[in-house]
């Protein structure tokens, strides 16, 4: 029952993100009617819908959905545009914490957050680039050339040598919607040592720098640390992620000697 139950909380995430994709696809709208529609879609993805509300406050504006609490317990995110903050992102429930006391919400509700975060700041540094007349055509596909790139490290790593299990694509650039400023996300399971991983995350450093060079002739933006954002699993992705992720080819088999 509890697996069971687990699944639907999964799914009902997935259904949220799914439905402010929807929204920040069409880039037609307003900030004030995308942000709008953001606050009525995010409670439904939360584990109380009835008793959860969400705000969105943006350049000292804000926009409040059906719901929001502000002396409930709250959970929040900041939001960036090129690395300046520009306002958060806050979703309350008035009922949370209250039958265990101990956690207000649920730590999947947190990657929530996140995930719904980073998809408005995508959105916000688009709409940036738009309304300065920077807007590069839509055909330039700036997730194309990223996705080439993770297709060709993932090609050149050598599972084995780095203890690597699997490794998948996500974020913007596996949806298709990567802007000029966005990173380049993975997501590496990994079976080998700590030693192993400070190893790959050097060499991954190598490629990252490089391709923020590539980025910054594509597209103007700096990338001074790198592109790529590595996070570690140390499980097959569930079924939420693998719904977002894309597994890219390794080129050495698992456990390969050289």
């Amino acid at each position: 029952m509890e697996d069971i139950v687990a699944l639907e909380e999964r799914a009902k995430e997935l259904r949220c993100l799914y439905a402010i994709d929807a929204v920040l696809a069409d880039r037609r709208q307003t900030l004030e009617s995308v942000f709008n529609r953001i606050v009525e879609e995010i409670p439904a993805g939360w584990q109380n819908p009835s008793s959860t509300g969400a705000c969105i406050e943006y350049l000292n504006r804000r926009f409040v959905g059906p719901g929001f609490a502000e002396g409930a317990p709250l959970m929040e995110r900041s939001l960036s545009l090129m690395g300046l903050g520009v306002g958060r992102l806050v979703v309350s429930d008035s009922t949370a914490g209250a039958m265990s006391g101990t956690s207000d919400f649920l730590e999947e509700e947190g990657e929530l957050l996140r995930r719904v975060s980073r998809r408005i700041e995508e959105f916000l540094e688009w709409k940036h680039a738009e309304m300065l007349g920077a807007q590069t055509p839509r055909d330039r596909n700036h997730w194309a050339w990223r996705k080439r790139f993770a297709e060709a490290m993932a090609g050149a790593l050598e599972a084995g040598r780095f203890g690597v299990s699997r490794i998948y694509l996500g974020g913007s650039t596996a949806r298709g919607e990567a802007g000029p400023g966005s990173d380049i996300d993975l997501y590496i399971q990994s079976d080998g040592s700590e030693g192993q991983r400070r190893e790959l995350s050097l060499w991954i450093e190598g490629w990252s720098l490089c391709l923020g060079q590539v980025a910054l002739e594509q597209t103007g933006q700096s990338f001074p640390e790198g592109i790529m954002n590595i996070q570690w699993l140390d499980a097959e992705p569930d079924m939420r992620q693998r719904a977002e992720y894309q597994e890219l080819t390794l080129g050495r088999a698992v456990g390969s000697d050289g």
